[in-house]
């Protein structure tokens, strides 16, 4: 589907001299900012407006915006439908989709549907209605060639002709609809409510979990079951059996022989509970939510929302305080500030100062949680993917895992940048893909030089036998995830030269499908195992 930019104006915080726009996409996405400024209520929008999505589709409700005519939407769980609107103006509110061409580089002419525009008028409650652009062009909607066309799966078509490609716009609004929002404040909502926003509580909740867990598809009974292992993996926990309470009111819990009611466990192991769970009955497309950190040890974190992302087909989004966390896990980040005039979103710029990275994600402070190595890789698609090696080995709460930006700092004369770790670790190690070409070939030259500086400054570094940690992939793990059309890579071979190539945000997903006896006897797995 590929990554989609969302611009907000006159929502909320956002005016229009100044509206918020980010891109959504597969895998991690973070907004990160301090209170007040934004990021919560840039997320909760696909909560308030999800229902505007509900016209976007193969259906005659976008036959209608095509042909201007104006449609009704209700912003879900406000007082007012005005509350959503930015209260330092009076104009009106605009919703864009600028979608990434698919073929129209190739051809100026194509039909494909490039922009879509929703606007919202306040003086007339929730009406609104939709500017449509087809490449750089906009569509008038009194153009007599949507009087009498119909929609045939992502195509608008007069007669035989093709009037408009809308796939990426319709996948995306799919997506949207088939996702959930999780709110803040979870630690006070194990009980005596029903629902969340998403998320079911209370009652409804221990019903759903007693009728997957105890009901005759096996299937539900294999993914409640994944819920409970995830759980008692991540706290450490021998034995964990969660059940409905004979009511069904809640549930109670038996942790390592010891009974449990829900409320009577912390914040954390609740939160895992409901959030898991709801996302594991639900099957979302994307997951938003809002301070992930909330109520978790910081060596949790990471661990809970790479957890959550597996029950996600597409992404989670997630709105943050914890800069590290955002840099540990999203390829796409974006900072909101407060101005003057309301709220300033841009994307989070890279910073190649290593010294004010590691303030920012607060390493200093995880020697004295747990944490005794770091780990440097290259990207942070790399990351979750080495994330899931050390949890089979049960280092994932004992190393800090820190991206190096890939060829940024993956490469010599960087001896300062990477000499400044020395004062927060004497225990550093960096794998890093080698770039080979096959098994005679060298690694790529400034992989070596890199490899020369970690050694000058005593890392323990691993430049990989195989050409990048995605050839370590197995055939199996492979075609669990994506299907059996995909096949595990060569040794050597380039991923975006594979006959079925898969993004790079979905190896971890991969990598989470695998054994560490998978990888156990090769360099990356010896590697692993002795750092």
């Amino acid at each position: 589907m590929g990554d989609i930019e969302v611009t907000l104006s006159n929502y909320r915080c956002f005016k229009d001299e100044a509206p918020a726009t980010f891109r959504i996409g597969s895998g991690f996405t973070a907004f990160v900012g301090q209170n007040n400024a934004g990021k919560s209520s840039a997320l909760k929008f696909f909560y308030e407006l999800r229902d505007i999505f509900t016209f976007i589709g193969p259906n005659g409700n976008f036959i209608n915006l095509l042909r201007g005519k104006p449609e009704i939407v209700n912003a879900r769980g406000v007082f007012e439908h005005t509350d959503i609107f930015c209260d330092l103006n009076s104009s009106q509110q605009i919703l864009q989709l600028q979608l990434q061409p698919q073929y129209t580089t190739q051809n100026k002419g194509s039909p494909e549907l490039s922009r879509l525009t929703l606007k919202i008028d306040r003086t007339k409650a929730n009406q609104f209605c939709a500017d449509i652009f087809r490449g750089p062009r906009y569509l008038r909607p009194s153009l007599d060639e949507f009087n009498s066309c119909a929609v045939k799966g992502a195509r608008i078509i007069n007669d035989a002709t093709l009037l408009l490609e809308c796939s990426q716009v319709f996948d995306f609004a799919k997506a949207i609809r088939n996702s959930i929002y999780i709110g803040p404040f979870r630690n006070a909502i194990n009980s005596g409510a029903t629902d969340y926003y998403d998320i079911q509580v209370g009652d409804v909740f221990a019903q759903h979990w007693d009728q997957w867990k105890s009901g005759n598809s096996k299937e539900q009974n294999r993914a409640i079951r994944r819920v409970t292992e995830d759980i008692k993996r991540i706290f450490g926990i021998k034995t964990l059996e969660i059940s409905a309470t004979p009511d069904k009111k809640t549930l109670h819990l038996t942790v390592d022989g010891r009974p449990f009611k829900l409320n009577e466990l912390g914040a954390g192991v609740t939160q895992f509970i409901l959030v898991l769970g709801n996302a594991l009955i639900r099957s979302p497309d994307y997951i938003f939510i809002d301070e992930p950190e909330l109520s978790l040890h910081p060596s949790l974190q990471i661990d809970f929302l790479t957890t959550l992302a597996s029950y996600a087909k597409q992404g989670v989004v997630f709105a943050t305080h914890s800069l590290g966390l955002a840099r540990s896990l999203a390829p796409r980040i974006f900072t909101f500030q407060r101005g003057e005039n309301g709220s300033i979103v841009k994307p989070f710029e890279q910073t190649p100062n290593y010294a004010e990275f590691l303030g920012e994600m607060s390493y200093s402070g995880y020697k004295e949680l747990g944490y005794d190595r770091i780990l440097l890789v290259e990207g942070v698609h790399d990351v979750s993917v080495a994330h899931q090696f050390l949890r089979m080995l049960g280092k994932d709460h004992k190393i800090v895992v820190i991206p190096l930006g890939g060829d940024q700092l993956a490469k010599g004369g960087v001896e300062i940048e990477l000499g400044e770790l020395k004062r927060l670790s004497s225990n550093i190690a960096a794998l890093v893909d080698s770039e080979k070409t096959s098994e005679t070939d060298p690694p790529k030259g400034e992989r070596l030089e890199f490899k020369k500086t970690c050694e000058k400054l005593g890392f323990k570094v691993l430049l990989t036998e195989r050409r990048a940690i995605e050839n370590y992939f197995t055939d199996a793990a492979v075609k669990v995830v994506k299907s059996d059309k995909y096949s595990a890579l060569q040794p050597f071979q380039r991923l975006k030269d594979a006959p079925q190539p898969w993004g790079k945000d979905e190896n971890w997903r991969i990598a989470r499908e695998m054994t560490f006896a998978d990888i156990k006897d090769t360099d990356l797995g010896c590697f692993l195992s002795e750092i």
